[in-house]
């Protein structure tokens, strides 16, 4: 199912609204306090307005690529670790394969994984630059995953740091938490 995400700068705005928008969750950044995104289900399919869903804020339609983990036990995960990423043309397989095959599964054996999720950027409104293209969301039991030494050491195998200077062209990373 394909998700509608929005960034913004202050958490007290509304959420959006709109037909075909499941339950919006809301996360704060945990290291501004006044950023926030919000992640929705797109119920509907992705000609969706991303215009007319009342937020004066960055929207994003986003579809997805693959699913690693299970939904949370709870109703929803009480923290996200996003990545988005933007790859070239030429490295594009490699990077793929390597996430696939290798990254994510050392990732998952991390204390406190709970699933991954990868997207890719249908179309986007309120910005006037381009997204990255890709957005994975970790779901994970703590801001403290990112510490973890599993974490460091997915990201400095051979294979990983070759594709990642091979492919990725731009990368912005952030830890977010439930709203409640």
């Amino acid at each position: 199912m394909s998700i509608i995400f929005v960034t913004g700068r202050d958490p007290s705005a509304p959420k959006a609204s709109g037909p075909g928008l499941g339950e919006g969750l809301r996360y704060i950044s945990a290291a501004d306090p006044t950023e926030f995104i919000d992640v929705y289900a797109n119920l509907s399919d992705s000609s969706v307005s991303l215009d007319s869903l009342g937020v004066p804020h960055e929207v994003r339609l986003y579809s997805p690529i693959t699913t690693l983990g299970s939904a949370p036990s709870g109703p929803h995960s009480l923290f996200v670790v996003t990545v988005e990423t933007k790859d070239t043309d030429e490295a594009r397989d490699e990077f793929y394969r390597c996430n696939e095959e290798e990254h994510v599964h050392l990732l998952a054996k991390i204390p406190g994984f709970i699933r991954s999720r990868r997207y890719q950027l249908e179309k986007y409104t309120g910005t006037t630059s381009k997204p990255h293209t890709y957005l994975t969301l970790y779901e994970v039991d703590s801001p403290k995953f990112v510490e973890e030494q599993g974490l460091v050491d997915s990201t400095m195998t051979p294979w990983f740091k070759k594709v990642v200077e091979e492919a990725v062209v731009g990368m912005t990373k952030g830890v977010w938490v439930l709203q409640s």
